[in-house]
């Protein structure tokens, strides 16, 4: 039914750039963001408390933050996928915050009430801008980031342009093409060159992937793993695209801390 249901999408945005739609229009079937209205969510513990941030362009952005439970602890800067918003990322990845790690939740513009209209270029200033803000904030902190689907694009360039840790992904393509029907390859206004993002980042990298991804197959993680040396695989056997964080954020933390994870331990 997904598939179905993005191919229909697609379809429509053929027709649209058929009778010559422009840019805008194109972009309005690669983003999918929601209101903070349409998603009330509950924690399970204590809740992170709103901060925001001001990027470049003068666009004021929400998010939402826990603090390491020590003055230097460990921080993940957290990237969310399309069609969702900060409240709803933030519900998503509780589960890193557990033994007193720190998780920023950042959004972008366009996204969760937040102002101005999302494009790549747009993402990628957003996320310079919750970049230092993560700095800012813990400012004697280890810095990761992690990044799903969409907001994985996001979070390897971040980790191309920033100084960070350790970055990991979970259901991220290798370029945005190559999960777009040919006939919209052309007139795409946004690229999300992954493979390329890739080769500029020096840290260590891990792509978790769902076996099963419905929305974005296995093979692209295959792909982004061929293309460095520094990325490892870490399949998700029969993992769907959503996968729970409470099952996944054990395993991102020992990436992270160790530098490296055995795939038979997500088996």
């Amino acid at each position: 039914m997904i598939r179905q249901t993005v191919s229909a999408a697609w379809l429509l945005l053929a027709v649209l750039i058929g009778l010559g739609g422009c840019a805008q229009a194109v972009r309005e079937y690669i983003y999918q963001p929601s209101a903070l209205a349409e998603t009330p969510v509950t924690f399970a513990g204590a809740q992170p408390r709103s901060v925001s941030t001001t990027t470049a362009d003068g666009l004021t952005l929400n998010g939402y933050y826990w603090a390491p439970s020590k003055p230097d602890g460990d921080m993940v800067v957290y990237f969310h996928g399309n069609g969702f918003n900060q409240l709803v990322a933030a519900a998503r990845a509780e589960p890193l915050a557990a033994d007193g790690h720190g998780v920023l939740v950042a959004s972008y513009r366009g996204y969760g009430n937040n102002p101005g209209s999302p494009s790549e270029r747009g993402l990628f200033a957003d996320g310079d801008s919750w970049m230092e803000r993560a700095r800012a904030l813990a400012p004697g902190s280890r810095i990761f980031v992690f990044g799903h689907s969409l907001g994985g694009a996001v979070a390897l360039e971040m980790s191309a342009r920033h100084r960070v840790d350790g970055v990991a992904t979970l259901g991220t393509f290798s370029r945005l093409a190559a999960v777009a029907p040919a006939v919209s390859r052309g007139v795409l206004p946004d690229r999300f060159d992954n493979i390329a993002a890739l080769q500029r980042i020096d840290a260590p990298v891990f792509l978790f992937h769902g076996t099963a991804d419905e929305t974005i197959p296995f093979t692209e993680a295959e792909k982004l793993a061929a293309s460095s040396s520094a990325a490892a695989l870490l399949p998700l056997p029969n993992g769907k695209h959503h996968i729970s964080m409470k099952m996944l954020a054990p395993f991102v933390w020992q990436a992270f801390e160790t530098g490296t994870l055995d795939p038979a331990l997500l088996r």
